[in-house]
């Protein structure tokens, strides 16, 4: 594995505390981008990973979803603390050979080889890893996805549940067997009142429900877009512990 750089020498810093590199996925034997928002301090710092939607890219929650603008209001206003920020490029066709169009709902519920669904997961425990090694963090770490995304964070969250204490899935496309597994962890499940997959997200919730999962179903205004991940993200950040 190439081990993650402070300052990589090859990087395009967009700002003083935004780092842009890259990290190669031994699981999947290529190289993905990501984009790190170290705030100022020493630290050590929570870390919170997001996840983007299908066909996203490591800039998707900036710059259409502007979450670190988000997150500087909040840390401003005292409702959320500092935290790294890692945003990791999880397009299931890193090679930008994907379909368009009609095919893409088809593609979105097909998993296997195509998919890289289980491959991506894996990539990103590896950068959990170098993360950790790398920055000054406490400890805490919290995943979100939208959509699609939001069935990665959820795999990751069972993958990795000796680190990650809060899960945040935004209009989440989930399976059956995705269901937690681990109690400790703290599950928050959001979906928009007109929502494409509102009843997804109920779904789960009523399954979790069912069996004793203790979590949070909250409910916001909007549709299956940016404008109401952004206020997803908005409320989950000041649920963090």
């Amino acid at each position: 594995m190439v081990p993650l750089s402070a300052k990589p020498s090859d990087s395009t810093v967009v700002s003083p505390e935004v780092i842009h590199t890259s990290w190669y996925c031994s699981a999947e034997k290529l190289s993905r981008n990501v984009a790190i928002y170290v705030p100022e301090g020493e630290g050590p710092f929570p870390v919170l990973y997001l996840i983007h939607g299908i066909n996203g890219y490591e800039g998707s929650w900036q710059e259409k979803g502007h979450a670190l603008d988000t997150l500087a209001r909040k840390i401003a206003a005292g409702l959320c603390e500092p935290m790294i920020v890692v945003m990791p490029d999880c397009n299931k066709w890193p090679y930008k050979v994907h379909p368009g169009g009609k095919n893409l709902c088809r593609y979105l519920f097909r998993y296997g080889r195509v998919s890289r669904e289980h491959e991506i997961e894996y990539s990103i425990s590896e950068l959990m890893a170098m993360v950790d090694t790398t920055y000054a963090v406490s400890g805490y770490c919290a995943i979100a996805g939208l959509s699609d995304g939001a069935r990665i964070a959820a795999n990751v969250a069972n993958l990795r549940p000796d680190c990650i204490r809060s899960v945040g899935l935004f209009s989440p496309v989930l399976k059956k067997d995705q269901l937690p597994k681990d109690t400790t962890q703290h599950y928050y499940v959001y979906v928009g009142t007109k929502d494409m997959f509102k009843a997804s997200g109920k779904r789960y919730h009523k399954r979790m429900r069912k069996l004793g999962f203790g979590h949070q179903f909250i409910e916001l205004k909007g549709r299956h877009d940016w404008k109401m991940w952004q206020a997803c993200f908005s409320d989950f950040i000041e649920r963090l512990e």
